[in-house]
């Protein structure tokens, strides 16, 4: 069995406003240089859309397919609060056998 370990998309806007508040206009390519898998690299694309729909960055393609230009518009101070649509919480394992919920059920 293959277990991935989860990432915070709300995490990685927080790495994503540090970094492009210090330098407000960065390459996508650039934020994700560091991205250690997949699984982050996919979590900051949905953390930029996410920014994006709370109007805190902005992004220009100049031809298709081309490099994706991201920019900074939003406060220059404070926490990033962005949805929460895409975490998902870790449930925690049910100790209760199959067994068991199939004694339950009769």
């Amino acid at each position: 069995m293959l277990v991935a370990s989860a990432v915070s998309v709300r995490e990685q806007a927080a790495v994503l406003a540090e970094r492009l508040r210090r330098s407000p206009t960065m390459t996508f390519r650039a934020l994700v240089s560091d991205a250690p898998d997949t699984l982050t690299t996919v979590a900051r694309f949905l953390a930029v859309l996410q920014l994006f729909g709370e109007k805190m960055v902005s992004f220009d393609q100049m031809s298709p397919f081309g490099e994706l230009h991201v920019r900074w518009t939003g406060s220059e101070e404070g926490e990033v609060t962005v949805g929460d649509e895409f975490d998902v919480p870790n449930a925690p394992e049910s100790k209760e056998s199959d067994d068991d919920r199939t004694d339950a059920a009769d």
